[in-house]
């Protein structure tokens, strides 16, 4: 079998003109999106059937996740509620039925708390999580249990009578959320222009717990992925291309390390399998993509100085928009990570829930600019496919450009399917390995 024919298109899921995808989920031949205006969609990979779960929502669709026990996706509305639809009442004939919740308590707490708000959602739970204001420096949060019983975290109001535990966490002005998984919630603070802290918390928050937090050196350039792994992991990608595993230890100590095959990381899923790899089959993948034209010295060249022009822009805005912010405020919140330096935990690990993961049975797949899939797996990284050389995707698509308009870019894999947005709509790979 060619190399080209390991991947085909199986399925191309349209979306409307400047309404991009904003989440995704792929689970059990299920795949399941939403869009930046509020539209919900689910496709049956197994039997080719599509259906429009929702037309109409106040706010873009921001996270989804699926219950197996009640074979259920349940899916986030901006920050205000969750709808839960139930794989088992889908049919031809009729509108799926769902279920609801409201996250606030009424209309007046939503649009007084919606700015800056995000939600993310596991199986388990949900996570609301509040960025601080320029006059702020806490981080608020909400917490939904598998019971639907809301549980607000806010410290300030710890003796309500309602009886909701309430916690919140001391962050920057400037702060960036990344990942939830499980029990832990990732994001990156900013103390000023060069100085920046990682950081993982445990959900709930104890008083007697302290968030982990990191100082990142300055060969760390600008992080534009990061992702929680098992067992006190986190993958991140940094300066456009660079990838990494580390240990959310006292040292933040490198596992694993390697440059992605092709320029600037738009997206990244991560898969756990226990099968061994073969590895005459994976070099010899490699070695093939090596010799393509993508690694000649002049494409090299090319890539470099867009890469350094890339840089320099998001170096510029940073700087920008650290500046602007209340240097009194930036002060204080300096002084206040510096007083803590002794205070850096490491996250303890929930054996209950994980289990102890080699990093050779993680699977990380990456997605390019420039249409290049990749996966990184037993140690290491080759290609898969590019986008240009799946023969049923549109001509039309590959002149023009897959990811040219700077949206947010997703990609969700089974290994079996790849699940990637783009300027045009959603493609559905399969790997006929």
């Amino acid at each position: 079998m060619s190399k080209k024919s390991k991947y085909n298109l199986v399925k191309f899921l349209e979306i409307r003109f400047a309404d991009p995808i904003s989440s995704m989920k792929l689970v059990n031949n299920y795949f399941v999106y939403g869009t930046l205006m509020g539209r919900i969609n689910l496709y049956n990979i197994k039997d080719d059937k599509k259906f429009q779960l929702s037309e109409v929502n106040p706010e873009n669709i921001s996270d989804i996740a699926f219950n197996e026990t009640e074979r259920a996706f349940q899916i986030g509305i901006g920050d205000e509620e969750i709808k839960i639809f139930f794989v088992d009442n889908l049919s031809e004939d009729t509108i799926p039925q769902s279920q609801s919740m409201n996250v606030y308590d009424s209309d007046f707490d939503h649009s007084k708390n919606c700015e800056n708000a995000f939600i993310f959602i596991t199986d388990q739970c949900f996570f609301r999580i509040q960025l601080p204001q320029i006059e702020e420096g806490t981080l608020k949060m909400v917490m939904m249990e598998s019971n639907y019983d809301i549980k607000y975290f806010n410290r300030e109001s710890l003796d309500d009578k309602s009886g909701k535990i309430k916690y919140s966490l001391t962050t920057t002005n400037y702060t960036v959320p990344f990942d939830f998984y499980e029990n832990k919630f990732l994001w990156v603070e900013f103390l000023s222009s060069t100085q920046r802290n990682i950081c993982v918390s445990n959900i709930p928050l104890f008083e007697s717990q302290k968030p982990y937090k990191h100082p990142l050196e300055n060969n760390i350039g600008h992080i534009s992925q990061a992702k929680l792994l098992p067992n006190n992991k986190v993958f991140i990608v940094h300066t456009l291309n660079k990838c990494e595993i580390r240990e959310l230890d006292n040292n933040f100590t490198l596992l694993a390390n390697f440059e992605h095959i092709g320029e600037e990381v738009l997206a990244i899923d991560v898969c756990i399998k226990d099968e061994s790899v073969n590895d005459e089959n994976d070099l010899d993948d490699i070695n093939n993509y090596n010799k393509e034209i993508m690694f000649n010295k002049e494409y090299k060249k090319e890539i470099t100085t867009k890469k350094k022009k890339k840089l320099n822009a998001i170096n510029t805005n940073t700087n920008r928009i650290l500046e602007t912010s209340d240097n009194q405020q930036k002060n204080k919140n300096k002084k206040s990570n510096n007083e803590n330096d002794d205070g850096y935990l490491t996250i303890k690990q929930n054996l209950k829930k994980e289990n102890i993961v080699n990093i050779k049975n993680i699977c990380i797949s990456t997605l390019d600019i420039d249409g290049n899939v990749n996966l990184y797996k037993n140690n290491k990284e080759m290609n898969l496919f590019n986008l240009n050389n799946i023969e049923e995707i549109d001509q039309d698509h590959k002149d023009k450009n897959f990811f040219g308009m700077g949206y947010a870019y997703y990609m969700k894999t089974d290994l079996n399917y790849y699940c990637i947005s783009s300027d045009h709509g959603c493609y559905i790979i399969k790997n006929n390995n």
